[in-house]
């Protein structure tokens, strides 16, 4: 994998809600997806994680599909 930014389940999800709601004709759907998005903003932030090979911080999946040497990245799947 590049070094390309890809986004997080989290970002994946807010564009949804933002999708959503900006295409609803229901004013009742637009109000359950508008505390949809406040929950969502409400949230702890992800706590990030460390590459146990090279040392690398980030959030869990950027970790996970970071390259890194993948003989020993395999392990600590």
């Amino acid at each position: 994998m590049s070094e390309e930014r890809t986004l997080t389940a989290r970002e994946r999800l807010r564009i949804h809600l933002r999708e959503a709601r900006r295409t609803t004709e229901s004013p009742i759907v637009e109000a359950q997806l508008e505390a949809a998005l406040d929950a969502w903003n409400d949230l702890p932030p992800t706590p990030l994680r460390e590459c146990p090979v090279c040392g690398k911080v980030g959030l869990p999946e950027r970790i996970r599909n970071h390259e890194c040497t993948q003989s020993l990245r395999q392990e600590y799947r």
